[in-house]
């Protein structure tokens, strides 16, 4: 009878996992890029365009960068939300930027931190 009931909580301990790892696999798979840019907000004047100066560039959890090229310089552009608008000039942001198989593409602030 315990034989049973280990292999019943075996089993259903394993289905769980695969489920869970399942749930997960999609989204890692369309993934085509991710990475992680640090930088400094430049230029911020109410009649011209919110300008970040990125000094680092770094794989993301899900997948590499190929952005990560040894000195070569390059220029991005995204749609800022209304929350980095509203820091001041130098703070110190942190983005995370996805690419999809797509093509589609997404830019996520994960923090920023005003100057002292």
């Amino acid at each position: 009878m315990k034989s049973q009931k280990a292999l019943r909580l075996t089993l259903l301990t394993t289905c769980t996992a695969l489920a869970a790892s399942l749930v997960a696999a999609p989204s890692m798979a369309e993934l085509n890029q991710e990475c992680l840019f640090t930088g400094e907000i430049v230029q911020k004047q109410a009649d011209t365009p919110l300008q970040i100066r990125f000094t680092g560039i770094d794989d993301g959890e899900n997948a590499r960068c190929r952005a990560k090229r040894r000195g070569a310089r390059s220029k991005v552009q995204f749609k800022a939300d209304g929350e980095i608008q509203s820091l001041p000039e130098g703070s110190e942001v942190l983005y995370r930027y996805q690419e999809l198989k797509d093509g589609d593409t997404t830019w996520e602030l994960l923090s920023a931190k005003t100057p002292v």
